[in-house]
Order: structure tokens, then sequence, then C-alpha cells
């Protein structure tokens, strides 16, 4: 174990299953605190069973929230910073890639949901959590996005459609948040340069799905998700660059950067350097959140 993991506190939401919770485990082996944000009361609470069994010097806990819902977000900071004085890293895990979805269908905060889950959803959390992130530094902000996104090479942030108003389809809503928290992470760490506080963003490659998490999906999509399975990483694979972004000592000064499952930086395509588009987006974001630009 590294001692300079012990006690360190994480939160990972979406941790009731795949990569989230073997990041769990991973990190409460090296002796981590990790609070496990899940949405579902009763999949996290058997996800947290698992975590503890698996035994480690670590510890975890349990925490829920909906990271569709800005109330719901709320009241979890809220309830978050009561609890704890200190946040050594927040990964940002949980995501909506429900493909069943035909139109776009709007949360209470009126947000698509895709994009409110996958890109509004960890803006706001990370505004809330910044001043514990700030105050516990070194710490760090680690996205997700996908490898996916590279077979939108000319995709780019459309402001007009953020709610599927002009088209829609899960899958493109999907990547367009995926690109959407590349963007941010960049905009993020130049915005915390010089606080302690690095953002990262992960690029999930093809990873294995369990099986509950396309019970919904048609039978042809299954059979589809069952072949890629015999050439995908396993979960625990890339848990592992989760778990190296959140406690590698020598990336304490690394921010704005994209890894891969082998730890390595790689580039997205060009559309995601351009910081108008960030700070559009930041403005956007906040004044969808009701938070400070």
């Amino acid at each position: 174990m590294n001692n300079s993991t012990q006690g360190k506190v994480v939160l990972i939401t979406g941790a009731n299953s795949g990569i989230g919770k073997a990041a769990s485990l991973q990190l409460v082996k090296k002796g981590c605190h990790v609070v496990m944000a899940c949405r579902n009361a009763e999949r996290g609470q058997q996800a947290l069973q698992d975590v503890l069994a698996a035994g480690g010097p670590g510890t975890a806990a349990l925490m829920l929230v909906d990271m569709s819902s800005q109330a719901s977000i709320r009241a979890f900071a809220s309830e978050f910073t009561a609890r704890h004085k200190m946040l050594q890293a927040v990964i940002h895990n949980a995501a909506n890639f429900d493909l069943t979805l035909k139109k776009p269908e709007r949360t209470a905060d009126g947000v698509e949901t895709i994009f409110a889950t996958d890109h509004l959803g960890p803006f706001l959390l990370t505004q809330l959590l910044l001043d514990t992130l700030k105050a516990s530094a070194p710490s760090r902000v680690i996205t997700v996005a996908s490898a996916g996104l590279m077979t939108y090479p000319f995709l780019d942030i459309e402001f007009d459609n953020l709610n599927g108003e002009r088209k829609f389809s899960a899958q493109h809503a999907y990547y367009h948040a995926k690109l959407a928290q590349v963007m941010y992470t960049f905009e993020l760490a130049r915005r915390l340069a010089g606080t302690g506080v690095t953002a990262n963003c992960v690029w999930v490659g093809n990873v294995a799905i369990p099986d509950e998490r396309i019970a919904h999906l048609p039978g042809w999509m299954r059979r589809l998700y069952s072949m890629k399975r015999k050439f995908a990483l396993t979960t625990e694979t890339m848990a592992a660059t989760y778990t190296w972004l959140a406690t590698e000592p020598s990336l304490k000064d690394v921010s704005g950067q994209i890894f891969n499952e082998k730890n390595r930086p790689v580039k997205t395509y060009k559309n995601a350097y351009n910081p108008q588009t960030w700070e559009r987006l930041w403005a956007v974001s906040a004044e969808l959140t009701k938070t400070q630009n």
C-alpha cells in the first residue's frame, strides 16, 4: 500500500456496477475512503457490501444522488460537505447511455436527460465541491469521455441543439455530452491553474458491459454487445486508470490531459481544442445550473 493514499477521500459517481464499482474496490485496497455515489439505493447497498467484503485497509460508504437532477446534486453536495471536510479526488463516472430513447426527454430542470446527466451533473457537482477540493489540495477532478468520440470526427458543441430540439438520437446525444466533458475538463484545468486542483479526463475504450446494464436493450443489440465483449477490456483494466489518475503521486501537477487505458496521454479531434468554445460552454453550463460563471 502506498502511504500517500491512506485515508484519502475519493468520491465516485455511478459506483454500483462496472468500472465505478471496480475502481471502488481498487481504491479501498489502496487505503482510501471511497464514497460510492449511486442513484439506486438497493443496487448501491449491494455494491457497497461487495466492496467491503473484498477487504482492504481502506473504507467505503454509500451516498445517494441522481446525477440528472440538480436538486438531488445540491442535496448530495450539502450532505457530503457536512460529513467530509476533505476531498482528494472526485471521479465523474456516472453516465446515461440509454439507447432505447427515441426522442428527447427532459428533466425537471428542463434539460435533455443525457446532457443533464453526462455533462451538467458533473459540472454542477464539481462547482459545489470546489471549495472542499481546494482546501484539500493537492486534489483532482477526473472526468470520463469515450473513445467512441473518434467516430464523430467533426462533432462540435451544438449550442442550438442542447436539448435535442433540432435533431436527436441517443447515441449522438451521448457522444455530444462526452465531447462537452472533454472541453469542460480543458477549461476547468485552465481556471484551476495554481490552485493545487488538477483536472484530467479518462478516455474509456471498448469495455465489457455487464449484462444488467444492457438488459433493457432489444435482443439484436444485446447480441451485438455480446460479440463486442470478446474483444473488450475488462472493467478492472479500465478502472486501473481511474485509480492511477486518482492516486499516482507523479500526477500531482499534471492537468488538462486525456489518458487512455494504458495510462498514456491521447489527443482527440481539433474541435475539442477551441478555447472560445470552452468558455461559451462554461457560460451556458453555469446558466443552466444556476451557478457562478
